[in-house]
């Protein structure tokens, strides 16, 4: 029979409480390690560029909006969107393009038409297999460029 007195029991549990933390730091440590950018999430540029393409076939099949991109040299908005992606989501890419605003001007997208996109572009995560944690967090980087792109 083991008897542990008042003073080591106190000391044991102080021990233990000791360890127990370091091993919760630690853990917390190895999460925060594993924690990867949200262009990470996303793929990085093979995903990216995944992502953009299916959300331009998802464009090309839709009547209602493929009507603005007829003059559209389809090779360089792929690779501005690439771009423009890859800056939104946190990768280290250099956006080459006009900003949201001066290339929208003129072509009087309706709220119905950037719904019909943002829709489209859903369909590409979802299509590429983006987990709907990662889709918000890029569709809130994107909405506040609702306004540079609408009604203009």
């Amino acid at each position: 029979m083991v008897f542990i007195s008042r003073g080591n029991l106190i000391m044991l549990t102080s021990r233990f409480s000791l360890i127990s933390l370091l091993g919760l730091l630690l853990l917390c440590s190895g999460c925060a390690a594993k924690s990867d950018s949200l262009y990470q999430q996303l793929g990085s540029h093979n995903g990216v560029s995944q992502i953009t393409d299916s959300f331009l076939q998802n464009l090309a099949k839709d009547p209602l909006i493929a009507h603005h991109f007829e003059q559209t040299d389809i090779h360089v908005f792929r690779q501005r969107l690439i771009e423009h992606l890859c800056v939104v989501s946190g990768g280290d890419c250099v956006y080459k393009g006009e900003s949201m605003f001066d290339s929208h001007v003129g072509l009087h997208i309706s709220q119905a038409d950037f719904d019909a996109v943002v829709g489209h572009l859903i369909d590409a995560l979802k299509q590429q297999h983006i987990p709907i944690a990662t889709r918000n967090a890029l569709l809130a980087k994107l909405a506040p460029m609702y306004q540079d792109i609408t009604y203009h």
